[in-house]
């Protein structure tokens, strides 16, 4: 059943996605959400995914002198993080993909009207499982973002309801390495497998993961696909959700799979100071050895959160590049 847009969120897009006067999309960014699509934090960037790890990441990539001509994200949602990629590369092709038709209805429409009339684009839209929407086109890409969730569902939970798409998976078919279930990172894994022969040659895929894993172990995804990998960025995020996601890996750990990191909101404070971020593999891994004395296991962490602590996660954005 399609459902229309229940609400909208404005999105200031200067502060926001930190670019200067903007110049292919709108100054206000007007949002339409169905129930189903995952809320942006309009009035807390720092706890936002495309505010404080996609829009960032973007940036440097475009200070680096990297073209994008053509773009694709997995999982949309509002098609924010598409938006800020057609400010900040001004790509001619977008493609976006997500598994609800009406997310990916409202993300279409959210991404040409918030676009400026004169800029011209050529958007692409698909429903369906990761890359599959766009095996349809002939279109290759230069980059290709993702930000999926990890955590398997329970038989109880249904994904179609509400936002539970947005942090819970279903169970996967393929056969995948045993660090890949032992890290519950299916999903990561499977993006960057299929994005190989759809990558333009020197093409690379984005994943923004929530870093509860060790780090050697987020390189290794790419790594182990054929892909030069490193971490393009590394920053940190208190819980959101914390009660479902903590409590979920806290489960899964229990049972074997893990260790899970999390870690005290202030011992991220302090880790990271005033930066926002720090930028390169060298950098991510002397915050992680500061963050080591501070690590508290999933098991660990929920207990803490039900003690009223504020518990938070790293963020690593892997780049995998094409040879």
């Amino acid at each position: 059943m399609n459902q229309r847009a229940k609400a909208s969120v404005a999105i200031p897009t200067m502060t926001f996605l930190g670019v200067d006067r903007p110049a292919a999309i709108k100054d206000t960014l007007l949002l339409g959400m169905t129930d189903r699509s995952y809320l942006p934090k309009a009035e807390d960037p720092r706890s936002d995914w495309v505010a404080s790890v996609a829009a960032p990441s973007f940036r440097l990539l475009a200070r680096q002198g990297i073209r994008v001509e053509n773009f694709c994200t997995i999982g949309t949602g509002t098609g924010l993080d598409a938006l800020a990629a057609i400010e900040i590369f001004r790509p001619g092709k977008v493609g976006i993909t997500d598994i609800h038709a009406d997310v990916i209805e409202q993300a279409q429409h959210n991404i040409l009207e918030n676009t400026l009339p004169d800029y011209p684009l050529h958007l692409l839209a698909g429903t369906g499982d990761l890359l599959s929407p766009m095996t349809r086109s002939d279109v290759s890409f230069d980059l290709i973002y993702e930000n999926l969730p990890n955590i398997p569902a329970d038989e109880e939970l249904r994904l179609e309801e509400g936002q539970n798409s947005s942090t819970f998976i279903a169970s996967r078919e393929e056969a995948l390495p045993a660090f890949v279930s032992q890290y519950l990172i299916s999903l990561h894994y499977l993006a960057i497998e299929q994005a190989y022969p759809m990558l333009n040659h020197g093409g690379r895929v984005l994943s923004s993961i929530g870093a509860r894993i060790p780090l050697d172990i987020i390189l290794k995804l790419s790594r182990s696909l054929g892909y030069d990998s490193s971490l393009l960025l590394y920053t940190w995020k208190v819980q959101s959700e914390p009660e479902d996601v903590i409590g979920g890996y806290a489960a899964w750990e229990k049972q074997g799979l893990g260790p899970f990191r999390f870690y005290p909101v202030k011992a991220l404070h302090n880790a990271f100071g005033p930066r926002a971020y720090v930028d390169g593999t060298d950098d991510a891994r002397d915050i992680d050895h500061y963050l080591s004395y501070y690590e508290l296991s999933a098991v660990e962490a929920y207990e803490a959160l039900r003690a009223g602590q504020s518990i938070g996660h790293t963020v690593a954005m892997l780049e995998s590049v094409k040879p």
